[in-house]
C-alpha cells in the first residue's frame, strides 16, 4: 500500500521544477519520499530555513 499523496508530492515536484519556483517544504518531502534522505534531519533543515 503507498500513503495518500506519495505521487501527488512527485507531480507537484516535477511543475515546481517546471515553474522555476521554490517550495521548501516540498522539497523537503520529495527529498524524504523519493532521494531517501533522512526525515529527521531534512525536517530540522526545513525548521531552520524557516525560523
Amino acid at each position: 500500500m503507498i500513503a495518500e499523496g506519495y505521487y501527488a508530492t512527485k507531480s507537484a515536484y516535477i511543475i515546481k521544477q517546471e515553474k522555476g519556483s521554490r517550495a521548501p517544504i516540498l522539497e523537503t518531502i520529495y527529498a524524504v519520499l523519493y532521494e531517501n534522505k533522512d526525515p529527521k534531519s531534512e525536517f530540522k533543515k526545513l525548521t531552520e530555513l524557516l525560523d
